[in-house]
C-alpha cells in the first residue's frame, strides 16, 4: 500500500499540473501526507456497474478524499503514524485511540478491501468534485466536503442519494446513533454526518451568564424558566433590563444587562424565532418571523437600553469578549470562546472571578422551544459520488471506520476525551456537565440556512445603531440574497 499511495500521489500530481494548467487555475499549496501536491484525477478502473480503485495486488481500494492529512488507513501501522496521537497521562493508550486503528484492519478482513485517505487539498477537490465526477470517473469513493461544496453537489446530482441503495431500517434513517444525513428539502438523503458529541457540541452558541450578577438581583435560574416554558424574549428583555444598572452610583450604567457580537446576536434571534432568511432556492428575508427578529435587535440596544454599547466596525471583539470584566449579565457565548478567553484555566493562573452557566435561548415570538434550531449546520460532511461502483459496499465500509466503537456511544464521547468541552466553560464539574448539555441539546436542533455563505455584508450596525428600520434592513437586502441563491445552486 505504501508503494501505492506513492504512485497515487504522483500521478495524481501530474494529472492536476496539467488540468489546472488547462484552465489557468492552481491549488492552496497544501500537500498530502507524503509530501506531494494533491490532485484532481486518480488512476482508476471502468467496470460494468462503475468507477472502482484497486492496488497493484489487485485489492479493491476505497478511497476517501479530504483536503488536510487524516488517518488512519491501511498504510498506518502504528498509533503515532498520527503526529496528533498521545498517551494519557498514566502512559495509557486511550481506548478510543485503539480501537480507531483496529477497526483498519477489521474492515480489510471483513470486506476485503483496503483503505486509503487521500489529500487532495482544497482547491483540488473542488476540482475533482466538479471533474471527475462529471465525467463519470470519480477520483474517490468518498468525499470530505464543506457545505460550499456537499450542497451544490447534492443539489445538482453528483451524490449517491442513498436511500435509493440502503435498507429503510438502516440507522441513517431510524435512530441516527452513529450516522446522520443533512435534509435538504428535497427528500434525499446525500451528505452524510458521523455522529459524535464532539461534532454536536461545535459550533454552537448557547446564551451564557454570570450566576453571581443574577444572584445578586433575586433572579430565578433561567433554566428553571426554561424547564418550565416561560424563557421568552419578554422574560429575558425583563432580566436584562433588570441587571443594567449604576453599581457605584456615580450616574452611569457600570452593568449591562447583555452584550454581543452583532451577526452572532441576529443568528442566534432568528433561530429562536424559528426562522429563516436562506435555507432554500428562494429568500425568506422578508418573512414576518425574520422582520420579529430584526425588531428585536434593534430594540435590544434602541429601546430597551440593557445592552453594552456596541462598538461600530470592531469586527466582535468588543462584543464577544467584554463579558470578562465581570459586569455583563448574558452574552452569546461558545467553548473557544471561553478557551480563547482563558476563562477557567487549570494551570492555577487566574481567570474570570464568576462562574458561568449557560442556558437555550428564549423563545421568540413566532418560536417553538420543541421546533427551535439552535445551531447553524456547519461543519464537514461526506458524500459518495455517482458513477463510483457498489456504493452501497463503500458506504458499509465507510460506516464501519465511523462505528469504530461498535456501538458503544461511552467510548466515543468519553468524558475524558471531551474534556476541552467540559473544562473550558466552567471551574465547578456540576457547571461543566449542565453547561455541555445545553450544548449538546443545541447541536441536535440544527438549521439549514445559507445567509452566511453568500458573500453579502450585512451591516447589522445599522440595526443596532437604529439607522433604518427591520423593513428597510429586509427592503436592502432581500434580492441581495435572492441573487446569491441563484448563484449558489446554479
Amino acid at each position: 500500500m505504501k508503494g501505492f499511495k506513492r504512485f497515487l500521489a504522483l500521478g495524481l500530481a501530474a494529472m492536476m499540473t496539467l488540468s489546472l494548467a488547462a484552465c489557468g487555475g492552481g491549488n492552496d499549496g497544501a500537500g498530502t501526507g507524503d509530501g506531494t501536491q494533491g490532485a484532481a484525477t486518480n488512476p482508476g478502473t471502468p467496470t460494468t456497474d462503475g468507477y472502482a480503485h484497486y492496488d497493484s495486488d489487485g485489492n479493491r481500494v476505497i478511497l476517501m478524499a479530504c483536503w488536510w492529512d487524516r488517518y488512519y488507513d491501511s498504510d498506518d501501522t502504528a498509533l503515532d503514524d498520527d503526529p496528533s496521537f498521545s498517551y494519557t497521562e498514566d502512559g495509557e493508550i486511550k481506548v478510543a485511540d485503539q480501537m480507531r486503528f483496529d477497526v483498519v484492519a477489521a474492515i480489510e478482513e471483513k470486506y476485503g478491501v483496503k483503505l486509503q485517505w487521500i489529500n487532495l487539498t482544497y482547491s483540488g477537490q473542488e476540482e475533482s468534485i466538479n471533474n471527475s465526477i462529471l465525467a463519470g470517473s470519480p477520483d474517490a469513493d468518498v468525499y470530505l466536503v464543506d457545505l460550499a461544496m456537499g450542497v451544490p453537489a447534492a443539489l445538482n446530482g453528483y451524490c449517491v442519494d442513498l436511500k435509493s441503495v440502503l435498507p429503510e431500517d438502516t440507522d441513517l434513517f431510524t435512530d441516527q446513533i452513529n450516522m446522520s444525513y443533512l435534509q435538504l428539502g428535497d427528500g434525499t438523503a446525500c451528505l452524510l454526518h458521523p455522529v459524535a458529541a464532539e461534532s454536536t457540541v461545535e459550533a454552537t452558541y448557547p446564551l451564557a451568564f454570570n450566576v453571581q450578577i443574577l444572584k445578586d438581583a433575586g433572579l430565578e435560574d433561567p433554566r428553571d424558566l426554561y424547564a418550565r416554558g416561560e424563557w421568552t424574549w419578554d422574560k429575558f428583555n425583563e432580566y436584562a433590563t433588570a441587571l443594567a444598572k449604576d453599581t457605584d452610583g456615580d450616574g452611569a450604567i457600570d452593568q449591562y444587562g447583555f452584550a454581543g457580537f452583532g451577526p452572532d446576536v441576529a443568528m442566534l434571534l432568528l433561530m429562536s424565532n424559528g426562522a429563516t432568511i436562506a435555507s432554500g432556492t428562494t429568500q425568506t428575508m422578508t418573512d414576518a418571523k425574520v422582520a420579529e427578529a430584526l425588531q428585536q435587535l434593534s430594540d435590544m440596544y434602541n429601546v430597551y437600553g440593557y445592552c453594552y454599547p456596541a462598538v461600530e466596525g470592531d469586527n466582535g471583539d468588543t462584543g464577544r469578549n467584554v463579558y470578562t470584566n465581570g459586569n455583563i449579565g448574558f452574552w452569546p457565548s461558545a467553548a473557544w470562546i471561553a478557551a480563547g478567553n482563558n476563562d477557567y484555566p487549570t494551570d492555577g493562573t487566574v481567570g474570570v472571578s464568576f462562574d458561568t452557566a449557560y442556558v437555550a435561548w428564549p423563545v421568540g415570538p413566532s418560536g417553538n422551544a420543541e421546533t427551535n434550531a439552535q445551531k447553524l449546520t456547519s461543519g464537514s460532511y461526506y458524500m459518495i459520488p455517482v458513477g463510483i461502483k457498489d456504493p452501497e459496499l463503500v458506504y458499509n465500509v465507510f460506516y464501519d471506520y465511523c462505528n469504530y466503537y461498535n456501538d458503544d456511544v461511552s467510548v466515543r464521547d468519553d468524558r475524558e476525551t471531551l474534556w476541552w468541552w467540559y473544562e473550558s466553560t466552567a471551574s465547578k464539574q456540576e457547571l461543566q456537565d449542565a453547561n455541555f448539555q445545553v450544548m449538546f441539546d443545541a447541536g441536535m436542533h440544527e438549521a439549514f440556512d445559507l445567509w452566511q455563505n453568500l458573500g453579502i455584508e450585512y451591516d447589522w450596525d445599522s440595526l443596532i445603531f437604529g439607522n433604518v428600520t427591520p423593513a428597510q434592513f429586509q427592503e436592502t437586502y432581500k434580492q441581495q440574497i435572492q441573487d446569491g441563491l441563484d448563484s449558489y445552486f446554479k
